[in-house]
């Protein structure tokens, strides 16, 4: 009877666990693909040739986005008053816009998205690189969007993502192939919640948080987006083109710090502070540097993350013990990341993250 016993246990634990993984693999399903690393640079560019001349289709959709003048190219993030204006004005302007879809998954019509979609799209990945002090977008580039279209129509119709889809996907055109090898890819979201998405990076595919770093890139001017929303049938697919070719190798702009942070040092929404940060420094060797937080003055547990280059700029990716929700009071991480090498010299970077309810 015992024995019996232990052999039903045996097998209830084994089919749990096998439920657990199937459940965890649906949930893995839902994050963004591995991001696209670096491409090998145009030789065009190599040789010298102006910029400009790279690229193609340079017709670009440039939406009518202001800024209140006393934030200028950046938001001052130690000023907690417009960060939490900048929140609620800019961040959740870009919510609930409709898309304004001419497509058809079902016939392969990969269609457009409407002008005002588009324009909350650019919204909510200037709100981040505002916010990360990084010199904002000028707009997207109609090739790019092109055939970052043709990239999500694919993976909707497909319902799979790759960088390298085969001939023999559903809905496969080139244009489609192009746009998936140089983009972030995102299956079951689209609109400004894949780019949250892309800057929250999870899954155990993203632990280097490649999504976010090609979001916060400085030398990016222009992306391109390729939204297919849900049809009957077909998941909700993104694909943000994220290789500005002609400015990717250009000369880096100024930055409100001399690192690009996620979260970035001063007052920060809860709504957008999640379970990954970052540190990023333009050609920094991060094999050997730490990090130290606390909160509130405790010290916090954390793990740093594997480094891996490759993506945007180099960056140490780190995950706090911790849950970020809704806090009833501003809540104060001090971090210090140590032993950056720059330039063949160790250096130590100290700043204070204090996570905010920007409705209270």
């Amino acid at each position: 009877m015992k024995h019996n016993l232990r052999f039903y246990g045996l097998i209830f634990l084994l089919s749990l666990l096998v439920w657990l993984n199937g459940r965890s693999l649906t949930a893995e399903e839902n994050n963004p693909l591995s991001p696209p690393p670096f491409p090998p640079q145009p030789s065009e560019l190599i040789a010298g040739q102006p910029q400009a001349a790279v690229g193609g289709d340079y017709a670009v959709y440039l939406p009518f986005i202001t800024r209140p003048d006393e934030i200028g190219p950046w938001v001052d993030t130690q000023n907690r008053q417009q960060v939490v204006n900048f929140y609620l004005n800019d961040y959740l302007a870009s919510e609930g816009v409709s898309s304004g879809w001419t497509g058809n998954v079902g016939s392969c019509v990969a269609g457009t998205t409407s002008a005002a979609f588009k324009e909350a799209m650019l919204r909510r990945l200037n709100y981040f690189r505002a916010m990360s002090g990084v010199p904002a977008l000028a707009g997207f580039l109609a090739d790019y969007n092109n055939k970052a279209q043709a990239a999500a129509l694919m993976m909707s119709a497909e319902d799979r993502l790759s960088h390298s889809p085969g001939t023999d996907w559903a809905c496969y055109t080139e244009s489609g192939s192009q746009g998936a090898g140089s983009s972030n890819l995102y299956l079951g979201v689209y609109g400004p919640s894949a780019i949250s998405g892309y800057i929250q990076d999870p899954g155990s595919n993203n632990y280097v948080a490649g999504h976010r770093r090609w979001i916060l890139y400085p030398q990016s001017k222009y992306l391109g987006t390729g939204d297919i929303p849900p049809s009957s049938g077909y998941s909700p697919a993104n694909a943000l083109w994220v290789f500005d070719t002609a400015n990717m190798w250009g000369p880096r702009p100024d930055t409100r710090e001399a690192y690009v942070a996620w979260p970035p040092p001063g007052y920060v929404p809860y709504q957008v502070i999640y379970a990954r940060w970052s540190f990023a420094y333009d050609e920094a060797d991060f094999k050997n540097a730490t990090v130290v937080m606390s909160k509130n003055g405790a010290p916090l547990a954390l793990t740093v993350n594997p480094v891996v280059d490759g993506y945007g700029e180099n960056t140490l990716v780190w995950e706090p013990v911790d849950s970020f929700g809704a806090p009833t009071a501003d809540v104060v991480y001090q971090v210090t990341v140590n032993n950056v090498v720059i330039n063949g010299s160790p250096q130590s970077f100290s700043y204070t993250v204090t996570m905010i309810n920007p409705g209270s």
